[in-house]
């Protein structure tokens, strides 16, 4: 910690790894005590709060950490307090300085339980089937060999206790008085997330209990579609080495990207099922940044916030949609200029010069930069289109941002394979484009922490312990510590960005597979390093961020869809322009020779629609438990109106 006392903290993520390491040593015998404590059971601790006994390690019973700004005075600390220890949690209020001001929350488990009811929570009964929690009847969610600590799972925790308090303190935030409110980060939990060589699968269970099924959900889809491309990689060395034909080839990949994303679908309804979030509507809650009037809810009758849709509305086709077509337009001119460039360079030095790959690479740079500005830009149309939950917001920005993404990325090789139909430039130019794609994304994947691990040598110089007119002030030292290191870390917005990148190498693999088939293989290379990278930095490189609840991708699996769509197009429009498949038609259909085409086309797509229709999207004993929690739920009511109406007659 720096000597100066006066500085603000430090915004170092290097010092963060520096303090775990120097608190191994004292959480060793915690974590032989919890493994322990894991062999003792079922071996599922991790679905679960691991049980610990309070004087073990008491800061790890820290759930939520506040930090206040300097703004803020000792009397809006302890208010702040007060309102917190209304709703029945624990607070620990810790004043070290000017410009450090804590207030740690936990909460008994009876409390969290009672959250948990308030939440309805999605858990699992002992008949099997998912019902909202009530805290009345704990008894109806004990498993067998589970105890009431295990009801809850490590995720829910923080959020229950932050969804309770941040209403009432949002006057405080508002105001400037509240820094940030983040949860800590366990750090033996975080060890189930190291590079392990001898894993053949991602702990998705485990991500999901500590980051919660948004984030898990992205591990799964991402482990998934790496799995899935192994069959593309196959075919695409196949094709390369007896040079397949291509009607072959725009079939394999109609049937491919058709199975792989149906069967996506059932495995994302399993997960969701087991998790609670399969039953997810537009009536779930309000995400936190949601602007409106306090009004009684039409259904529940409670006050929650309301805003006119048709602003909303108004916002979207006034305002936004004109400024993404806008931009739309912009990003296309700008790929036919780069054509321009590149005749005019071909022109003044000739088709041997390498001066003809700089437009190709200066062009890949710039769609990276363009996709970053155009995020911030989708991002600020949405917030100001005030969408109500958490799901619409995300569908209306990813619907934003591939209306441009699709166009800033492919619309060069759409151009050049169907007006100037000239393949062996295509294919070109989707190798370079991929080729740089790929290495951006591995920079900014790479980067950072890489550069964590090149300074984190020189951390212990500047590492001095806590002073002694501090120590004086902290009533417990690693849950500050902790904190202090913690609350410099960047914070993890959402998985924005990850889905985006995964979608845009999905187009480079399946829109011109024709003539690329070694697409498959560079992606499928790059997700099996990438996925880890991106579990080492949400462990290491950011705050541990709130849970979101999630039932499915959302917009990106229409995103993908569409691409599949797109794919099955633009192969076999790529097939046709093949000299021998122009003759053959030609021959047999000298009148309408473009019709062939489309009996072609028509055909893929109907085999793609066969093949969604056969695979149902849930799987039957999904299917089955939820038909068995609707008939527990009607069965109940029935009990309910029997005993109101006896009870009636007995009045």
């Amino acid at each position: 910690m720096s000597l100066d006392a006066k500085s603000p903290r430090t915004r170092n993520i290097i010092e963060n790894q520096l303090f775990r390491r120097q608190h191994s040593l004292k959480l060793e015998a915690l974590q032989r005590q919890r493994s322990q404590y894991s062999r003792s059971g079922d071996g599922s601790s991790g679905d679960a709060i691991d049980h610990v006994d309070d004087a073990e390690e008491p800061f790890n019973k820290t759930h939520i950490v506040i930090i206040f700004t300097e703004k803020a005075k000792l009397r809006h600390c302890q208010d702040v307090e007060k309102i917190i220890q209304e709703f029945g949690i624990q607070t620990t209020l810790e004043i070290v300085g000017k410009t450090e001001k804590y207030l740690y929350l936990s909460a008994s488990l009876d409390t969290l339980l009672r959250l948990a009811d308030a939440a309805e929570l999605e858990k699992m009964t002992t008949t099997g089937s998912m019902q909202k929690f009530n805290h009345g009847c704990i008894s109806d969610f004990l498993l067998p060999g589970k105890s009431r600590e295990q009801i809850l799972r490590f995720c829910e925790i923080p959020v229950l206790i932050k969804d309770a308090v941040k209403p009432a303190i949002r006057s405080y935030i508002q105001k400037g008085y509240i820094e940030d409110i983040f949860p800590l980060h366990d750090i033996l939990f975080l060890d189930r997330f190291n590079w392990n060589l001898k894993r053949t699968k991602l702990p998705i269970e485990d991500i999901r209990n500590y980051f919660g099924s948004s984030i898990g959900l992205y591990f799964g889809f991402i482990e998934f579609y790496t799995k899935a491309l192994i069959f593309p990689a196959v075919f695409g060395i196949l094709q390369s080495l007896f040079e397949l034909n291509l009607s072959f080839v725009c079939s394999f990949y109609v049937i491919w990207t058709t199975i792989f994303l149906e069967l996506w679908k059932r495995k994302c309804a399993g997960y969701s099922y087991r998790w609670g979030t399969i039953e997810m509507s537009s009536l779930d809650k309000p995400r936190s940044s949601y602007q409106g009037q306090l009004k009684p809810d039409p259904i529940t009758g409670k006050m929650t916030l309301h805003y006119p849709m048709r602003y909303t509305y108004l916002q979207m086709y006034c305002i936004s949609y004109p400024v993404v077509i806008g931009c739309v337009i912009s990003a296309a001119w700008f790929a036919l200029y780069q054509f321009q460039i590149e005749a005019e360079v071909l022109a003044d030095f000739g088709a041997d010069s390498w001066l003809l790959y700089i437009p190709v690479i200066v062009q890949s740079v710039l769609i990276a930069i363009f996709s970053w500005a155009y995020e911030k830009l989708a991002t600020f149309l949405t917030n100001l289109e005030n969408h109500r939950t958490r799901s619409q917001y995300d569908r209306h920005r990813v619907n934003k941002l591939m209306l441009f993404e699709i166009v800033n990325n492919f619309f060069s090789q759409f151009y050049i394979a169907f007006v100037l139909q000239d393949l062996k430039q295509l294919k070109y130019q989707l190798m370079m484009q991929l080729l740089i794609f790929q290495l951006l994304c591995i920079a900014q994947e790479i980067g950072i922490p890489l550069m964590a691990v090149i300074r984190q040598k020189y951390a212990k110089y500047r590492h001095n312990e806590v002073s002694e007119e501090k120590m004086r002030t902290i009533s417990n030292l690693p849950r500050y510590e902790q904190s202090f290191y913690e609350s410099g870390l960047d914070a993890y917005h959402s998985t924005y960005e990850d889905y985006l990148q995964v979608c845009i190498q999905f187009g480079f693999v399946v829109l011109f597979a024709a003539v690329a088939p070694f697409a498959a293989i560079g992606a499928l290379i790059n997700n099996v390093f990438a996925v880890h990278i991106d579990m080492f930095k949400l462990s290491n490189i950011f705050k541990r961020p709130f849970a979101r609840r999630a039932k499915n991708i959302g917009a990106w699996q229409l995103a993908f869809e569409l691409l599949s769509v797109m794919s099955l197009l633009s192969n076999c429009g790529l097939l046709f322009l093949q000299p021998n498949v122009k003759e053959f038609f030609s021959h047999w259909l000298p009148s309408v020779p473009d019709l062939s085409f489309v009996i072609f086309e028509h055909v893929l797509l109907g085999l793609k629609f066969l093949i969604h229709k056969v695979i149902h999207e849930r799987p039957r004993w999904v299917r089955i438990g939820l038909l068995k929690a609707d008939f527990e739920t009607s069965q109940a009511l029935k009990q309910l109106k029997k005993f109101k109406a006896e009870a009636n007659k007995s009045a």
